[in-house]
């Protein structure tokens, strides 16, 4: 049986907590950093680990570094900031993104360091059961050696293509993802003002073509907007500007997700920048 690596994770947010948790649990040597410590204290104290006072501090002695963090600029600003990951980390360590960062970034950092992109597609409870999906790009022998820590957070591991693949495959994922959930939020919207009831549309739509897992699992989040966040609209928002950015870079024409990085403009100024994804059907409504 292998050597358990060990490993350095950086974000604790919503995936990143559960996903961290998971490694801990396959029995990789762990340490933690977050961007609040406090956060980072609570979980080594809850998992007998090591919470980093800093990126580097958590880097230094990792086999593997993850990283789940909001967005690309975020993840910048760890690996080449003050006691940044790149200040400290080992020169046979292979970094990991987990997180939505577009190819732009991550094929930036690959120059500095064996890099995998690796985001997930799944919901937080997916996280929480290990059930993830990861699209990895990078090189095939950094992606193998990553391969025991990624099985800890995910039931699947697709290589996608080199540095940069999985980054854009985790956009072009999302847009869709999105599509369907402004489309779910426009059904309900005129079924309920056809007279019918939320919940017996919702339970209608899961027992049709379009029930996808993402509508399975964002049920209770479209019939009660005030259910927990798992996925805020803002970072939506950003996803897309990424994808449409990224689209233009490969010459791809996305009508569709220019017309949804529109609407999802709208309903962030609207003030539901802070909301789930489902809070698409709160703006639909606020329409009139």
């Amino acid at each position: 049986m292998p050597e358990p690596l060990s490993v350095a994770f950086l974000g604790l947010g919503l995936m990143g907590r559960p996903m961290a948790a998971n490694v801990a649990r396959a029995g990789h040597p762990l340490v933690v950093w977050n961007r609040t410590p406090s956060v980072a204290g609570e979980f080594a104290a809850e998992f007998g680990v090591r919470a980093a006072s800093s990126p580097a501090d958590a880097v230094r002695d990792a086999d593997v570094v993850i990283s789940m963090l909001a967005d690309g600029a975020v993840l910048t600003a760890v690996y080449r900031g003050a006691d940044g990951v790149l200040s400290a980390l080992r020169p046979d360590a292979v970094a990991v993104d987990m997180g939505t960062s577009g190819p732009a970034v991550v094929r930036s950092l690959a120059a500095d360091a064996s890099f995998v992109d690796a985001p997930v597609s799944g919901s937080t409870a997916a996280a929480r059961d290990a059930t993830l999906t990861v699209m990895a790009g990078g090189e095939s022998g950094a992606v193998a050696r990553v391969s025991p820590v990624l099985q800890a957070v995910a039931a699947r591991i697709h290589h996608v293509g080199p540095t940069g693949a999985g980054a854009a495959l985790k956009l072009a994922i999302n847009a869709a993802l999105f599509a369907l959930t402004q489309a779910v939020a426009e059904a309900l919207v005129v079924a309920e003002r056809s007279g019918i009831e939320r919940a017996v549309a919702y339970d209608v739509l899961l027992d049709s073509a379009v029930a996808a897992p993402a509508v399975r699992y964002r049920r209770e989040a479209f019939l009660d907007p005030r259910v927990p966040v798992s996925f805020r609209l803002d970072l939506a928002a950003k996803d897309l500007s990424l994808l449409l950015a990224h689209g233009e870079s490969v010459g791809a024409s996305l009508p569709l997700a220019s017309s949804l990085d529109a609407l999802v403009g709208e309903a962030v100024a609207a003030g539901f920048g802070g909301s789930d994804l489902a809070a698409l059907g709160e703006w639909v409504r606020s329409l009139g």
